[in-house]
């Protein structure tokens, strides 16, 4: 028998449209597709820990359905740091020192960093995982994109000289560093790196799955496709879309070239519409049974 090919799932990322890579692991162990390896950005990179970690499609809906916007934003700190921003602008203005701390995101991210303790565990390394798993941000100084893995499989994965891989360390601190939406939350702290959004530079991190060594690779596209969906009418809106124009155009190319096949559910809700999130799975889940003979067939060509 010819060997087994390696399936990577890449999960992009697109706020709540990311529990939509929900429904699309259902659909894949419906049909019987093996995914050996999976790598996530942002909100993907959510789902793509929860699955490594050993939870099953229907455990994640059923935790991810209980949310309310309440459970990951921390309004106090958004006040508090709204009033140490206009303080330090204002003391810029007026040239003056300004003595107090001074804010990189309009939340510092503690109730996002408490649900994913509670999820993936305090202390869980890459290495305890189901299957291997690649988590992906960026480092804002330099623009370097950064890849947490196990170190055990970075030894053995080959990444251009700009970017860095991290090992031996925490899920719940790589999948917050992918997390954080420029302007929204403040950046991740690691050593002398200050770590955001790896859609910043990877949305759909197809390619780091090419490296790790899959030799079929799935990828999952949720972000903005260009089209007019809903209401922009608050500053998280604002950001949120500002982010997903600037990045839509460089992402598409780069998943053509690393991916075989690409999953894009149509998926017409905003990026913070907790109630529609069953909504938003139940499409990832539709889109991916349209693809399932394709990816069977890549599968069963493989040589």
């Amino acid at each position: 028998m010819p060997p087994k090919p390696l399936v990577g799932l890449a999960l992009g990322g697109g706020v709540l449209r990311g529990m939509a890579h929900i429904g699309v692991l259902r659909a894949l162990r419906e049909a019987g597709i093996p995914v050996d390896m999976v790598a996530g950005t942002s909100a993907g990179s959510i789902v793509a820990a929860l699955y490594a970690s050993g939870y099953s499609p229907r455990q994640m809906q059923e935790i991810v359905e209980k949310l309310k916007s309440r459970d990951i934003f921390d309004y106090a700190s958004l006040m508090g740091n709204l009033f140490l921003i206009a303080g330090d602008t204002t003391a810029g203005l007026l040239r003056i020192p300004y003595p107090f701390r001074k804010p990189l995101g309009l939340m510092k991210g503690i109730k996002l960093d408490v649900l994913l303790n509670k999820w993936l565990g305090q202390t869980r390394l890459f290495a305890q995982t189901k299957i291997p798993l690649a988590i992906v941000a960026v480092d804002v100084r330099d623009a370097g994109l950064v890849i947490f893995l196990d170190g055990d499989i970075a030894t053995r994965t080959v990444l251009p000289p700009e970017d860095k891989y991290i090992s031996n360390q925490k899920i719940s601190l790589a999948v917050r560093a992918s997390s954080s939406v420029p302007g929204m939350f403040e950046p991740v702290r690691l050593g002398e790196r200050l770590l955001v959004d790896g859609g910043l530079r990877d949305n759909v991190p197809a390619s780091v799955l090419r490296r790790m060594g899959a030799d079929i690779v799935i990828a999952v596209d949720v972000g903005y496709d260009g089209s007019s969906t809903h209401r922009v009418d608050n500053i998280f809106d604002i950001v949120v879309q500002s982010y997903e124009i600037m990045m839509s155009e460089s992402m598409n190319l780069k998943i053509e070239r690393y991916a075989d096949v690409i999953i894009r559910p149509v998926i017409k809700m905003g990026p913070w519409e907790f109630e529609r999130i069953g909504y938003c799975i139940k499409q990832g889940e539709l889109e991916t049974r349209k693809k399932v003979d394709e990816i069977k067939r890549k599968i069963e060509s493989y040589k």
